[in-house]
């Protein structure tokens, strides 16, 4: 009869630990951090479907758990009509490629 106990405690356990690893992949690293990501993205040329990018990076993070994603935006040649886009999209910060060109984990 103890057997029986022992093995349905032993289960239990197992099946809590996987349900706890798995739901700390899903969580950000830090939790007493503010919980804010940043994305940048460098666009060469005017595009199409710039709203739904911006908006699906938003959807991506916020999925993830982060409360908050702020996109930097460096102008490499948008048109007039993608930085109005930019503008009146929330959480969105058009930045000049020399800014970003100072940072120093920019990838070539």
């Amino acid at each position: 009869m103890w057997s029986y106990f022992w093995a349905g405690l032993l289960a239990g356990l197992i099946i809590w630990a996987i349900a706890e690893a798995a739901m700390r992949l899903r969580r950000p690293v830090s939790r007493g951090v503010r919980e804010e990501v940043f994305a940048v993205l460098e666009l060469e040329k005017p595009q199409e479907d710039l709203e739904y990018t911006l908006r699906r990076v938003k959807a991506d993070f916020s999925g993830c758990g982060f409360s908050g994603c702020r996109i930097l935006l460096a102008d490499l040649g948008l048109s007039e009509n993608d930085r109005q886009v930019a503008a009146r999209t929330e959480g969105v910060y058009l930045v000049p490629p020399r800014l970003l060109a100072a940072l120093p984990w920019r990838m070539e």
